[in-house]
């Protein structure tokens, strides 16, 4: 598999069923939402200038059209973006964020 970034809740998700070392990087943003998965983490992603010029240009965007998303996914998201990771989460609305500003996001969405 190519290499990933996993959000907050994919890895709430890992370390509460398999409490294993996410094989990826998560983003400083998820361990400061869920402070357990730097015990976890394999390596950590601190986003840069770059990311959060995108994230405000997807937000931008996304208000347009009436569908904003939280500041943090948007930044974990450019993250993986501007990085070509593949974003690997739980969250269905980084489909929103694909389908109507980024879609050259690799993004994978996991199920229950």
């Amino acid at each position: 598999m190519e290499e990933a970034l996993y959000d907050t809740s994919t890895v709430i998700r890992i370390v509460a069923k398999n409490r294993q070392r996410v094989q990826g990087y998560i983003s400083i943003l998820t361990v400061i939402e869920y402070p357990p998965a730097l015990g976890y983490a394999s390596r950590i992603l601190y986003p840069e200038k770059r990311d959060y010029h995108l994230a405000v240009r997807w937000q931008t965007l996304l208000r347009r059209k009436g569908s904003p998303m939280p500041a943090v996914d948007l930044i974990i998201a450019a993250q993986a973006y501007n990085r070509n990771l593949t974003l690997i989460t739980r969250d269905k609305h980084f489909e929103l964020l694909k389908r109507e500003v980024a879609p050259d996001l690799k993004l994978i969405l996991e199920g229950e």
